[in-house]
Protein backbone atom coordinates (compact mmCIF):
# COMPACT_ATOMS: atom_id res chain seq x y z
CA UNK A 1 0.00 0.00 0.00
CA UNK A 2 2.90 2.29 0.86
CA UNK A 3 4.59 1.70 -2.60
CA UNK A 4 1.80 2.44 -4.14
CA UNK A 5 0.05 5.46 -2.77
CA UNK A 6 4.12 6.77 -2.59
CA UNK A 7 4.32 5.89 -6.30
CA UNK A 8 0.87 7.41 -7.67
CA UNK A 9 2.23 10.60 -4.92
CA UNK A 10 5.94 11.27 -7.08
CA UNK A 11 3.57 10.75 -10.10
CA UNK A 12 1.04 13.32 -9.44
CA UNK A 13 4.25 15.64 -7.74
CA UNK A 14 5.70 15.47 -11.44
CA UNK A 15 2.39 16.00 -13.00
CA UNK A 16 1.89 18.89 -11.03
CA UNK A 17 4.89 20.39 -11.54
CA UNK A 18 3.98 20.43 -14.89
CA UNK A 19 1.07 22.09 -14.69
CA UNK A 20 1.90 24.95 -12.36
CA UNK A 21 4.61 25.38 -14.87
CA UNK A 22 1.85 25.95 -17.93
CA UNK A 23 -0.20 27.84 -15.44
CA UNK A 24 -2.68 25.73 -14.56
CA UNK A 25 -2.28 25.71 -10.46
CA UNK A 26 -6.07 25.12 -9.30
CA UNK A 27 -5.88 21.82 -11.02
CA UNK A 28 -3.01 20.53 -7.99
CA UNK A 29 -5.63 20.29 -5.08
CA UNK A 30 -7.72 18.30 -6.85
CA UNK A 31 -4.44 15.90 -6.90
CA UNK A 32 -3.61 16.18 -3.95
CA UNK A 33 -7.38 15.07 -2.99
CA UNK A 34 -6.72 11.96 -5.46
CA UNK A 35 -3.66 10.50 -3.38
CA UNK A 36 -4.88 11.57 -0.13
CA UNK A 37 -8.34 9.27 -1.31
CA UNK A 38 -6.28 6.67 -2.14
CA UNK A 39 -5.07 6.27 1.23
CA UNK A 40 -7.96 6.58 2.79
CA UNK A 41 -9.42 3.60 0.73
CA UNK A 42 -6.54 1.37 1.30
CA UNK A 43 -7.18 1.95 4.75
CA UNK A 44 -10.54 1.37 5.06
CA UNK A 45 -10.48 -1.79 3.05
CA UNK A 46 -7.96 -3.18 5.45
CA UNK A 47 -9.61 -1.93 8.46
CA UNK A 48 -12.92 -4.07 7.20
CA UNK A 49 -10.57 -6.39 6.67
CA UNK A 50 -10.40 -7.14 10.24
CA UNK A 51 -14.16 -8.72 10.83
CA UNK A 52 -14.45 -11.48 11.01
CA UNK A 53 -17.20 -14.67 11.85
CA UNK A 54 -16.54 -17.60 13.59
CA UNK A 55 -19.23 -20.72 13.78
CA UNK A 56 -18.49 -23.30 16.36
CA UNK A 57 -20.14 -26.48 16.98
CA UNK A 58 -19.39 -28.26 20.91
CA UNK A 59 -20.87 -31.22 22.45
CA UNK A 60 -24.03 -28.65 24.30
CA UNK A 61 -23.89 -25.47 21.79
CA UNK A 62 -23.74 -23.68 17.85
CA UNK A 63 -21.78 -20.54 18.43
CA UNK A 64 -21.75 -18.05 16.53
CA UNK A 65 -18.92 -15.26 17.29
CA UNK A 66 -19.09 -11.99 15.21
CA UNK A 67 -16.07 -9.59 15.11
CA UNK A 68 -16.92 -6.16 13.79
CA UNK A 69 -13.90 -4.53 12.05
CA UNK A 70 -13.36 -2.28 15.23
CA UNK A 71 -13.43 -4.96 17.31
CA UNK A 72 -16.54 -5.57 18.77
CA UNK A 73 -17.78 -9.10 19.70
CA UNK A 74 -21.03 -10.47 19.42
CA UNK A 75 -22.28 -14.05 20.07
CA UNK A 76 -25.17 -16.17 19.01
CA UNK A 77 -25.94 -19.42 20.62
CA UNK A 78 -27.89 -21.92 19.36
CA UNK A 79 -29.06 -25.61 20.19
CA UNK A 80 -27.74 -27.80 17.74
CA UNK A 81 -30.60 -30.08 17.45
CA UNK A 82 -33.16 -27.54 16.55
CA UNK A 83 -30.97 -25.53 14.31
CA UNK A 84 -31.37 -25.44 11.06
CA UNK A 85 -29.38 -23.70 8.11
CA UNK A 86 -31.48 -22.29 5.62
CA UNK A 87 -29.71 -21.19 1.89
CA UNK A 88 -32.00 -18.23 0.30
CA UNK A 89 -31.61 -18.02 -3.14
CA UNK A 90 -32.23 -14.84 -4.79
CA UNK A 91 -33.25 -14.27 -8.49
CA UNK A 92 -30.01 -12.26 -9.42
CA UNK A 93 -27.92 -15.93 -8.31
CA UNK A 94 -27.26 -14.42 -4.91
CA UNK A 95 -27.57 -16.79 -2.15
CA UNK A 96 -28.04 -15.28 1.88
CA UNK A 97 -27.24 -18.62 4.97
CA UNK A 98 -28.83 -18.08 7.77
CA UNK A 99 -28.91 -20.30 10.86
CA UNK A 100 -32.70 -20.21 12.57
CA UNK A 101 -33.94 -22.00 15.76
CA UNK A 102 -36.53 -21.49 17.70
CA UNK A 103 -37.88 -18.55 16.14
CA UNK A 104 -34.61 -16.49 16.03
CA UNK A 105 -32.92 -16.31 12.57
CA UNK A 106 -28.63 -14.96 12.43
CA UNK A 107 -27.19 -14.40 8.68
CA UNK A 108 -23.92 -15.86 8.54
CA UNK A 109 -21.07 -15.10 5.88
CA UNK A 110 -22.22 -11.88 5.02
CA UNK A 111 -19.28 -10.66 3.99
CA UNK A 112 -18.41 -13.53 1.55
CA UNK A 113 -19.23 -13.96 -1.90
CA UNK A 114 -21.97 -16.01 -2.86
CA UNK A 115 -20.10 -19.47 -3.80
CA UNK A 116 -18.10 -19.07 -0.64
CA UNK A 117 -21.88 -18.75 1.18
CA UNK A 118 -23.40 -21.90 -0.36
CA UNK A 119 -19.83 -23.50 1.07
CA UNK A 120 -20.02 -22.32 4.48
CA UNK A 121 -24.10 -23.41 4.53
CA UNK A 122 -23.18 -26.89 3.19
CA UNK A 123 -20.84 -27.02 5.86
CA UNK A 124 -22.52 -25.95 8.65
CA UNK A 125 -25.28 -28.33 7.55
CA UNK A 126 -22.95 -31.18 7.62
CA UNK A 127 -21.79 -30.82 10.70
CA UNK A 128 -24.77 -30.37 12.29
CA UNK A 129 -26.07 -33.76 10.79
CA UNK A 130 -22.99 -35.60 11.65
CA UNK A 131 -23.82 -34.06 15.41
CA UNK A 132 -27.59 -35.39 15.15
CA UNK A 133 -26.66 -38.88 14.12
CA UNK A 134 -25.11 -39.50 16.94
CA UNK A 135 -21.37 -38.57 16.72
CA UNK A 136 -21.14 -35.06 18.09
CA UNK A 137 -17.56 -33.61 18.04
CA UNK A 138 -15.90 -30.82 18.56
CA UNK A 139 -15.60 -28.69 15.65
CA UNK A 140 -14.80 -25.68 14.32
CA UNK A 141 -15.38 -23.31 11.18
CA UNK A 142 -13.97 -20.21 10.63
Amino acid sequence: MRWLVGGVGVFFFIGGLRFLALGAWPILPFMVADVLLLWWAFRASYAAGRGHERVVLSDDALTLLRVSPLGTEKRFGFEPLWTRVQVEETPHGDAHVWLSARGRRVRVGSFLSAPERREVGAAIASALSAYRAGSPSTSSMA
